[in-house]
């Protein structure tokens, strides 16, 4: 598997990825989004310093995105290519993001997205707490590279 930087070619793709209507099922945002406003958005979040976003190729097909927001704390989201869904690539795209990832990092899962909660437990995080339909898992502090 190749993890790379997210590039504005990738924007499409991501867009569609987030549509699926498992993907957004599973979300905490469950609308549709629009095409100019993720176009926006995807912009802005590659260019933006606190928010690191990585994709998974693997054989040259985009197998997913991982994403880390940077603020009081790091959150970690992952989006599969509904392709890729239930082979075992999720696994291993969020593990080499997390790679390259340091301190304590946290997820919010909606309590109904059973795969992601098995996925993060299975990749180290802990659960934490849960609050408003959505479990908190935190991955205890590493000492890799930041994303």
């Amino acid at each position: 598997m190749i993890l790379r930087a997210a590039a504005l070619d990738d924007a499409l793709d991501v867009l569609a990825w987030r549509n699926d209507p498992l993907t957004r099922d599973m979300s905490r945002a469950q609308d549709p989004i629009d095409e100019a406003g993720h176009l926006a958005w995807f912009g802005q979040a590659i260019a933006d310093p606190n928010r690191t976003l990585l994709i998974g190729e693997l054989g040259g097909e985009k197998i997913g995105m991982v994403r880390f927001d940077r603020a009081e704390e790091t959150e970690v989201s992952i989006n599969m290519n509904p392709r890729f869904r239930g082979r075992g690539l999720g696994y291993e795209l969020l593990m080499a993001a997390l790679a390259q990832a340091r301190g304590s990092i946290v997820a919010e899962i909606r309590e109904e997205n059973l795969a992601s909660q098995r996925l993060f437990e299975r990749a180290g995080f802990v659960f934490d707490r849960a609050a408003d339909g959505l479990r908190r898992y935190v991955r205890p502090a590493t000492s890799a590279a930041q994303p």
